[in-house]
Formats: C-alpha cells, sequence, structure tokens
C-alpha cells in the first residue's frame, strides 16, 4: 500500500491528499512533525515533504510531480494531468499562481498554526515561526496585522479564479491537477480573520472537497 508523509497544514501536501482521493487510492498516513530538514531527512530521505513511497519501496518528494506519477502507476483512475487538462490550460494555472506566491503565503503563514499538529507543539512552533519570520521578513504577528493589505494585491486574481470556477464547476470542467494546486494552496485563505473570500470560491473549495473525499480544515475542538 501507497505510503504518504506529510503535514496537515502544508499546501503541497494538501495538493496530494486530495489527489489520492480524488483517485480513491487507498493509503496509509504518516503524520510529520515541522522539525526541521534533518527530521524530514531521518524520516523521509528527503529535506522537505510531501513524500510518497509506493508498493514497490520506491520513495518520490515534489507534489506536483508526485500527482503526475500517480496518473502514471494509476491508469485505471481518473487522470489529473494529461487527459483532464490542457497544455494551456495547465501554464496559464502555473502563471496565475507565480503571480500572487508573495502575497499568499504573507498572508497564509500566520493562519497554519491553527493546525494542532503545528500550533500546539511548541517545538515546531519554534521551528515554524523562525523559518517563515526569516524567509518573509516579518513577525507572525506583523504579517497578520497586515493582512487588509496583502490581501488587497491579491484580490483580483482571487476574483479571476473565482469566475472561472464559477462557471466551470472545477477549473476545467473535470476535476484536475489544477484543482489540487488551487484548493490546497488556498485553504489557508479560508482561515483568516474578517476577510471574506468570494462566495464562488467558498463554493468551489467544497465541491473540491467532496470530489476528493477530503477535508483540509484543521479540526476544531
Amino acid at each position: 500500500m501507497l505510503t504518504l508523509i506529510h503535514f496537515d497544514f502544508c499546501p503541497f501536501c494538501q495538493r496530494v491528499r486530495l489527489a489520492l482521493g480524488y483517485k480513491g487510492i487507498v493509503f496509509n498516513e504518516q503524520p510529520a512533525r515541522f522539525y526541521g530538514p534533518e527530521h524530514f531527512q531521518s524520516i523521509s530521505g528527503f529535506d522537505r515533504l510531501p513524500v510518497v513511497e509506493y508498493p514497490d519501496g520506491s520513495r518520490q518528494g515534489e507534489s506536483l510531480e508526485i500527482i503526475a506519477e500517480l496518473d502514471r502507476r494509476f491508469p485505471e483512475t481518473p487522470p489529473l494531468c494529461r487527459g483532464a487538462i490542457s497544455d494551456k490550460e495547465w501554464e496559464g494555472v502555473q502563471a496565475w499562481r507565480a503571480r500572487i506566491s508573495d502575497m499568499l503565503f504573507r498572508l497564509i503563514a500566520p493562519t497554519l498554526p491553527q493546525y494542532a499538529s503545528l500550533g500546539q507543539d511548541p517545538r515546531a512552533m519554534t521551528y515554524y515561526r523562525n523559518r517563515m519570520e526569516s524567509w518573509l521578513g516579518d513577525t507572525l504577528e506583523g504579517l497578520q496585522e497586515r493582512r487588509k493589505e496583502w490581501y488587497a494585491a491579491m484580490e483580483a486574481d482571487l476574483q479571476d479564479v473565482a469566475a472561472r470556477v464559477a462557471v466551470h464547476g472545477f477549473y476545467t470542467p473535470m476535476f484536475s491537477v489544477a484543482d489540487t494546486l488551487i484548493t490546497g494552496d488556498l485553504t489557508g485563505l479560508r482561515l483568516l480573520e474578517d476577510i471574506q473570500l468570494p462566495p464562488e470560491l467558498t463554493t468551489y473549495f467544497a465541491r473540491v472537497e467532496a470530489a476528493a473525499q477530503t477535508t483540509l480544515l484543521p479540526t476544531r475542538g
């Protein structure tokens, strides 16, 4: 059986969880702690997650490469890459994702500690805080205070995707790798305080999770 080594709060890991769920691939979960590259190496052989271990014992990292490999290894399951989305459409998704990258991580970095596996683990939070604040150039609290500024900077791009999924249901008329990327990467926005996402996106996230039989938001209580 396939094993997924992952963090429940990680957007890149969430992409793979959605892909596995949509394809109906039964897998073992190996939740990891966010303790740094040495720890990640010790449990997976890679310095970042997600990592998939296939039934033959081989392992693979990088979320989008994993999803493409799932298409190759499980051809009896619904495709997510070729056959589900055109090259031109996929290039458009990647260009959109590149445009929002800086603002997106500034927005979601303060929200991810709402996942207990991160926020309630002091060692994980110490590493996470140091890494995020060094990378993004501000404290988590400072980023949180400026959330409306970051959101305004990417709102037009969110509206573009919202309009598209309102027409097609998914990014294209069928579920594809684009939906795993968009939903996984934007899920942290659903945890923002006093910012309301376009209703079309909220409906879309629910549709994607239902299709993948997967819930990405943190468990409350």
